[in-house]
């Protein structure tokens, strides 16, 4: 099964990733309060028995709390979340392909789009396309790096790292038609100003909400560079949504399933701020559509499309209640906020 919405890799090559994973490792250390001495409050009698009893304490308290591995303790906050009813998670999937169904800017799904013959370059939905991608590619960056930071700010990665990230995201500027990756993305990260789309790709992706989508996608592996700067946000959303699903979520997933994630975050961003006549569960549903298969297959590296569309759900679910309303409003803004 061919990789579906980008693939990273570091060399000349398209469409497998050779550079080496550096593994990180984050620990919380345990502060505990201060405890005022409390002899000058008891009589003195007693004062030899208050000595003892802290020590008891603090001998029985670190048989029970040890320092955690990994980034345990960094995940900590996220790992009492509420699972999301699956019911829930299929409704919204099923309100998604409805929606794509009815809309004449609906995205093609990936299946269809994997049995259609590759388009030439100066073949008119691929022009438009291209066109709509390079418009585009400047929102993206900016709605990218906002929704990145927004995420990594609620899993607690450094700060270092996400200054990384965003100044690679800055740094992409071009977007390239390749008919032999037919209906994908991808990027190198030997020329990593660049996004190449497959142009079966570029003409089934219809809607600018399906373009910030994938766009955002694209970007998120270039953020995560050589050095691999995101891979304890990979690792802490990869852990959340298997928890969340009871998805096998291993190896390259975590970093695939982040980058639809901030993808559907970025498309929902672009819908807020620039609301028109459509209803919003159908721009919403833009975002992910693509994902809305009849062979749900898969790859070592990805999960299938629908098991993308439950994860990115059960890790937003705001975003799968707001497409499942019928009567949708834009959330009003208090100010234009320009890109």
């Amino acid at each position: 099964m061919n990789k579906k919405d980008g693939c990273k890799v570091s060399g000349d090559v398209l469409g497998a990733e050779t550079h080496s994973r550096i593994r990180v490792v984050a620990v919380r250390v345990l502060r505990l309060p201060f405890i005022p001495h409390p002899s000058a409050l008891i009589p003195s009698f007693l004062l030899a028995l208050v000595l003892v009893l802290p020590a008891l304490s603090s001998s029985a308290f670190a048989q029970r709390v040890r320092p955690g591995r990994g980034d345990s303790q960094e995940a900590r906050s996220h790992e009492t979340t509420p699972s999301v009813e699956p019911e829930m998670v299929e409704r919204a999937m099923t309100a998604v392909c409805t929606e794509r169904e009815a809309d004449p800017q609906g995205s093609i799904p990936i299946d269809e789009m994997q049995a259609r013959p590759s388009l030439p370059l100066n073949h008119p939905d691929v022009v438009a396309g291209t066109r709509r991608a390079e418009r585009l590619l400047p929102i993206a960056r900016v709605l990218t790096i906002e929704a990145l930071r927004q995420i990594a700010d609620e899993y607690e990665i450094a700060p270092a790292r996400v200054r990384a990230a965003t100044v690679r995201i800055r740094a992409v500027k071009n977007i390239e038609p390749d008919m032999d990756l037919r209906d994908n993305a991808a990027v190198v990260l030997n020329d990593p100003h660049t996004i190449s789309f497959g142009t079966i790709f570029l003409a089934g992706l219809r809607s600018d909400e399906g373009m910030v989508s994938v766009l955002a996608h694209e970007l998120i592996h270039i953020a995560d560079g050589k050095t691999d700067s995101l891979r304890p946000l990979f690792r802490l959303i990869g852990r959340r949504a298997a928890s969340l699903t009871g998805l096998s979520i291993y190896g390259h997933r975590p970093e695939e399933l982040t980058s639809d994630l901030v993808g559907a975050m970025a498309s929902r961003a672009l819908v807020t701020r620039t609301p028109n006549a459509e209803s919003l569960p159908r721009r919403l549903a833009r975002a992910v559509e693509h994902n809305c298969v009849e062979e749900d297959d898969t790859d070592e590296d990805h999960l299938s499309p629908r098991n993308t569309m439950r994860a990115v759900f059960a890790l937003d679910p705001a975003l799968a209640r707001d497409i499942m309303t019928r009567d949708g409003f834009y959330p009003p803004l208090e100010k234009p906020r320009p890109f």
